[in-house]
């Protein structure tokens, strides 16, 4: 019986005790998380997405603006020069006005591309700070080279 199986939704707060349960579950996946990592050396990142991905979990959490505005920064002149003539004279930091005329302009460049984007750089920028293996650091860029050829 698949009545059995449905969980209630919880509506408005939860309660102080749920709040306590969650928490010592957290804590309690955490300590796993921790322990397959070590018995496989595998990274904890990389097991909760591999996890995730095993269960289909969409896990989306990327700010678009957010990336793009690290984008944004690492490719300067080239975002101004989407503005064209209307790129006014930046002395320091582009203002939010800027960034997010800039950034609207790149959407309609890659209309179906724009998010992959910004999250391949995000994660670029996040495996040239995650300490690896020399393997580790070559079957993730093989990995990383394959989502960008899928573009």
């Amino acid at each position: 019986d698949d009545a059995a199986d449905v969980v209630p939704a919880v509506k408005g707060r939860r309660f102080q005790t749920a709040n306590a349960m969650l928490q010592e579950g957290f804590v309690e996946l955490e300590r796993m998380i921790q322990e397959l990592s070590r018995k496989t050396a595998i990274p904890t990142h990389q097991i909760i997405a591999l996890w995730n991905k095993s269960r289909t979990r969409s896990t989306s959490t990327v700010n678009h603006w957010n990336a793009y505005s690290s984008y944004f920064k690492d490719h300067l002149k080239d975002e101004l020069a989407r503005l064209g003539g209307k790129a006014p004279e930046i002395h320091g930091t582009p203002s939010t006005t800027v960034r997010h005329n800039c950034y609207e302009l790149f959407k309609a460049a890659f209309p179906d591309k724009w998010q992959i984007i910004l999250e391949l750089h995000e994660q670029s920028a996040m495996l040239l700070g995650v300490p690896q293996t020399v393997a580790m650091r070559g079957q993730e860029f093989q990995k990383f080279c394959t989502k960008i050829s899928g573009l």
